[in-house]
């Protein structure tokens, strides 16, 4: 068997366990950072979660403002906020607490703090474009902080933010490409499962099934290498023995896993493509801001699912391993459809949308969805090749 060239670099410190959060002050002050930019969301605040990392702060000495403006499916103009008030505290660094969305704005203003132009130039459409290295300059230091088990955002090198002149979300993102190079991401990550405690079953349902989808998509990826199989296998493990548990009874070992596998799962996501999932559920969150990205992703993944599996009828049969499925006896694609049914039986046990049709998607949509899908970095890892009609075919199969 050969492995193939892969190369791996992983600068982010990252310590994970109950109470991690509380060590955001003596970590800022051991870098010599003096103030830092807290950027959260109101419902952070509100439910009382910045109250250890403010304590913790003071507690260091460490002086630091609050930018809360963040919403879900964050656009560019809170970047541009976000960035506003950092240059203008002149602060050091940023501290970011809170769901995918809000690091993935810490991240847009630690790199337009440092980097020229405007938040668009940053787009990234393929590896052709990682590989010109837009990023020039190292991006402000930044911490992150999440409060949901579910984008891994805290350990990838990739910001998603919706341009609203087109309605289109941006794929933002840099790997280091030499030993020190810049990177679009955190420098240290505190991963907190306690901090998921509050966290509604809605959500926790929505985000839990995302992690399952990085996961998933990176274990059947065209660009997978065969380091990051045993750990893709083990976060579909994790997910599907716990995300049921963790949706109707919250409990704290139920959530400590889902916080570990949506980490492992991020750490992934830097070294293995996603496909048409992510592709097509960012395009449609781009349309429709108001439906939750998780949401978007389980509407879509059994449609994409049924597409590929006949690319990689052993992969997916790995996927219905993963997830507890007796395959002894089926062939690889027997054991692949499994996978699918499987697949559809987690997103209903968790009362997630099982259609467009359900989260209020227009049908004559469909077609626009195809097409601006075409456009997203994540399509070029899709283990099938698939063009605007295979593509609306796919969306029509999730209608």
């Amino acid at each position: 068997m050969s492995f193939g060239e892969y190369t791996l670099s992983f600068p982010i410190w990252v310590e994970f366990g109950n109470g991690k959060s509380e060590r955001v002050g003596p970590l800022v002050d051991s870098q010599n950072w003096e103030s830092v930019l807290v950027v959260t969301d109101e419902g952070i605040r509100e439910v009382g979660l910045l109250d250890g990392i403010e304590e913790s702060l003071d507690g260091a000495g460490i002086d630091y403002v609050v930018y809360d403006g963040v919403e879900p499916n964050p656009t560019a103009s809170m970047v541009e906020e976000a960035t506003e008030v950092l240059e203008s505290e002149s602060c050091d660094a940023v501290v970011a607490v809170g769901g995918g969305s809000v690091m993935d704005v810490g991240k847009g203003a630690s790199l337009m703090t440092t980097n020229p132009g405007d938040i668009t130039d940053y787009e990234v459409k393929s590896a052709d474009d990682v590989m010109e290295a837009p990023i020039q300059t190292d991006p402000l230091p930044l911490v992150t902080v999440p409060t949901t088990a579910g984008t891994g955002s805290e350990v990838d090198y990739w910001a998603v933010i919706t341009d609203e002149e087109r309605d289109f979300k941006m794929a933002l993102g840099q790997p280091p490409l030499y030993p020190g190079g810049p990177y679009l991401g955190a420098e240290i990550a505190l991963v907190d499962p306690e901090l998921t405690a509050s966290l509604p079953p809605r959500q926790t349902a929505a985000t839990g099934f995302d992690a399952f989808s990085h996961a998933l998509e990176n274990h059947v990826s065209s660009a997978r290498p065969p380091v990051v199989e045993p750990l893709t296998y083990n976060v579909m493990e994790l997910v599907s023995a716990n995300l049921v548990e963790a949706y109707e009874e919250g409990t704290m070992a139920s959530r400590e896993r889902m916080m570990f596998a949506s980490n492992v799962a991020g750490i992934c996501e830097n070294f293995a493509g996603f496909g048409a999932i992510h592709s097509l559920a960012e395009v449609t969150g781009g349309m429709y801001p108001e439906i939750p990205h998780g949401e978007a992703i389980a509407a879509f993944t059994p449609a994409v699912m049924r597409y590929n599996l006949e690319e990689v009828p052993d992969r997916y049969a790995e996927v219905a391993q993963a997830m507890g499925v007796d395959v002894s006896g089926l062939s690889e694609e027997e054991a692949a459809r499994e996978a699918v049914a499987a697949v559809e039986e987690l997103i209903a046990a968790v009362d997630l949308p099982e259609s467009l049709a359900e989260l209020g998607v227009e049908e004559n949509d469909l077609p626009e969805i195809a097409e601006n899908a075409l456009y997203t970095i994540e399509i070029h890892d899709n283990p099938r090749d698939a063009d605007a009609e295979d593509l609306l075919a796919i969306a029509r199969d999730a209608y």
